[in-house]
């Protein structure tokens, strides 16, 4: 678990079994533009909103399983 501003724009992660995309738009006060990416609905939500990193797959033209976007914290263990 992190915080919601310890994240990169473009990660993705789960508050309450819903999927979200963190966006580079941000507001004075904290607030972080995020998408759902079940219904495509924005929010804004706070900067120390606790969250649960949830990456995102594809696949190649072999049928591998890729990573939209590459983890490179060692630390953070996804299952």
């Amino acid at each position: 678990m992190k915080y919601l501003e310890e994240l990169t724009y473009g990660e993705t992660f789960k508050i309450d079994n819903t999927y979200w995309f963190l966006t580079q738009d941000f507001k004075a006060n904290g607030k972080k533009l995020c998408y759902n990416l079940q219904s495509g609905h924005a929010k804004w939500l706070e900067g120390n909103t606790i969250v649960d990193i949830s990456p995102i797959y594809a696949l190649d033209k072999d049928n591998n399983v890729v990573p939209i976007k590459e983890y490179k914290n060692e630390n953070c263990h996804i299952s």
